[in-house]
């Protein structure tokens, strides 16, 4: 699932709030001083940092295993009104099997049976639960099809959208119907067990007018003419998945075709877009090639489907074998930068098709296994289409996010339990600083590493649930290596390192000494102490060297033995750990990394550092250097 819709109006509050701060702060002390001989650890004192509202959640108990869900509705758009007709074939997890509940709401229940002999059985509605009292008690051997019948009007899962025509111009959007699962939503159209630690098939009887389609999961199977001049769509889903990810679209659309090796890749979209739709989702093939590539395992299921909606809530949704993109997201967008979101857009969703859909976190507190890898997806195709510098443009900016997230709302594990809803876990920390983490891990243990744990992970967790644990294990077993350290400060603990370093350099003894500080403040969640492998890249006259360093306490002092003196510093080269980095530097060594860096960062970080010089004294600096922070948008 995208979030980048709702994140939007937040995102955008933050920025004002973030530019205005900005602008007025005073310069640091840091920024003040020419030089500091030694960086200490001094606790500054912060308000208490706001945490994420909510409740301690635990999965619940599992009495059965769903096997399949077949699912019949057709609609009454007028009285928004779902009639549905479903049969649900589970198996007991334990003997003296009697009741057993499913999750339902906003609707009417009219029998229970089993479907077999169809006798009939007691039933209830607790709130937001159908409850059923079987016929006699059953053992894990046997396999139960409980029928149900009910008529409901869902208030979320299920959306009817009307016709609708922009005033000045020639599009209609067809009248539609659309689900959207995710988190737990599905159970307010069809009595399921609407939590992602149990797998089942599905299969789906979708009636809709005569004019219309149903889109849905897996591969159309039949479309049957009735006498009443409607049509129903026999779709079968035959790989097990959560309950989550089962879908359906209904409305007027135009089916553009594509392929991927022997897989059908397929596009939906209103009439008269068709060119503009094959356009944004024309890299769909190259995404699913590139992804299968890296990975080392190809596209896992029978078709890959896209369908645009309107009004919908999210960016996007990841629905087993065919995605909802929102048609705000694909449609109307012809500048370059509008572009690359719709890929970034695509890709994401598609990347969920290995995490999410075939392998799929256990319950929401490990939701970041499915949306971390997702949004580092993004960043790897960004990658193979414009090079490292845009993979790490993408990681750039996931930190921005990240930051402002930290910062304005709250901070929290990326691993955490407490929460009002679901919903709430959906934030920039589960996307963004989840890519991050994966960012990191890739750097901690290589690229090569990397892709095979990645690989073993998949491999060995195809059509299961995980947990954050089933990730470790993959990259423990593959690199040999104990990875526990990284977790616990990444994973199940939250905020980041923020560094605190100053440089000497010593010509009489040609040493450079850095001076490093961890200065943020631990609590509960944050810890005092990050264990970070750095990166250091020191340019002098006689060239260029690099430096492997891991800082481990609260504060270090390191020495290095230059040459000459430093015309440049590079810290955490290649940017391989989320921090925030105190690191004045003399202006000539500035000028010469605005001049010379070799990559957009280093030109940027430089240029923002000059920019709080005086006009005259900036531009007699950046001379050298002004062609090329032209170029970076400086």
């Amino acid at each position: 699932m995208d979030s980048r819709i709702f994140a939007r109006r937040t995102l955008a509050a933050a920025l004002a709030l973030f530019f205005i701060l900005y602008a007025i702060a005073p310069p640091t002390a840091a920024q003040r001083r020419k030089r500091v001989p030694r960086a200490t650890a001094r606790a500054v004192k912060e308000p208490p940092r706001q945490r994420l509202e909510g409740t301690k959640h635990e999965r619940p108990p599992r009495t059965f295993d769903v096997l399949n869900y077949t699912i019949r509705t057709r609609f009454e758009p007028e009285n928004r009104a779902v009639i549905g007709d479903e049969t649900v074939t589970l198996k007991p997890l334990a003997s003296g099997f009697r009741s057993f509940d499913l999750d339902a709401s906003s609707m009417k229940i009219e029998a229970v049976t089993l479907a077999d002999s169809d006798v009939a059985l007691q039933w209830t509605q607790p709130p937001d639960k159908l409850a059923i009292t079987l016929d006699r008690a059953y053992e894990p051997t046997d396999t139960i099809n409980v029928r149900i019948r009910y008529r409901a009007m869902p208030t979320k899962g299920l959306y009817f959208i009307q016709q609708q025509t922009r005033s000045g111009s020639a599009l209609t959007k067809p009248a539609q119907i659309w689900t959207q699962g995710e988190p737990e939503e599905n159970h307010y159209w069809f009595p399921c067990y609407d939590f992602p630690d149990d797998k089942a098939t599905s299969e789906q009887y979708i009636t809709t007018k005569a004019d219309e389609i149903a889109i849905s999961n897996g591969a159309l199977i039949e479309t049957t003419d009735n006498p009443d001049g409607t049509r129903t769509f026999h779709w079968k889903m035959e790989q097990p998945h959560s309950s989550y990810l089962i879908s359906m679209v209904v409305g007027n659309y135009a089916k553009l075709t594509d392929s991927y090796k022997d897989v059908p890749v397929e596009y939906y979209t209103y009439r008269g877009t068709e060119e503009e739709a094959r356009r944004a989702f024309g890299k769909t093939p190259e995404m699913m090639r590139l992804f299968s590539q890296k990975l080392n395992y190809e596209y896992p299921f029978n078709r890959y489907a896209q369908t645009i909606v309107a009004n919908f809530i999210f960016g996007g949704m990841e629905n087993i074998t065919s995605t909802t993109q929102a048609d705000t997201e694909i449609l109307g967008n012809t500048s370059r930068a509008s572009q690359q979101s719709t890929e970034n857009l695509i890709s994401h969703e598609l990347a969920h098709s290995w995490f999410g859909n075939l392998v799929t976190c256990k319950d929401w507190t490990h939701a970041w296994l499915n949306e971390g890898f997702a949004t580092f997806m993004e960043a790897v195709f960004r990658e193979n289409e414009a090079g490292h510098e845009a993979y790490l443009e993408e990681m750039r900016s996931n930190t921005f996010l990240y930051f402002l997230e930290d910062t304005y709302k709250y901070r929290r594990p990326i691993v955490y339990d407490r929460y009002r809803t679901p919903i709430d876990l959906f934030d920039t920390t589960l996307y963004k600083k989840g890519a991050l983490i994966l960012h990191m891990l890739r750097e901690t243990v290589g690229d090569e590493m990397f892709w095979k744990a990645v690989n073993k992970y998949l491999t060995d967790n195809r059509n299961r649930t995980v947990e954050t644990s089933d990730l470790q294990r993959a990259f423990e077993e593959t690199t040999g290596k104990s990875l526990a350290w990284f977790f616990d400060q990444w994973v199940y603990k939250a905020g980041f390192p923020e560094l605190r370093v100053r440089s000497l350099y010593n010509a009489r003894s040609r040493t450079l000494t850095l001076d490093v500080a961890q200065t943020q403040t631990p609590d509960a969640t944050t810890p005092a102490v990050f264990r970070l492998p750095v990166a250091i890249e020191f340019v002098t006259a006689q060239g260029a060297r690099t430096e492997e360093i891991e800082i481990n306490q609260r504060s270090q002092r390191f020495t290095f033995k230059l040459e000459s003196k430093p015309l440049l510093i590079h810290f955490d080269k290649g940017e391989r750990i989320l921090k925030k980095l105190d690191f004045p530097q003399p202006a000539a060594r500035v000028a010469y990394k605005l001049a010379h860096g070799s990559d957009a960062t280093s030109v940027f970080n430089a240029g923002a550092w000059l920019q709080r010089w005086s006009a005259e004294r900036y531009r007699r600096l950046a001379t050298t250097g002004r062609a090329r922070a032209n170029v970076h948008g400086i």
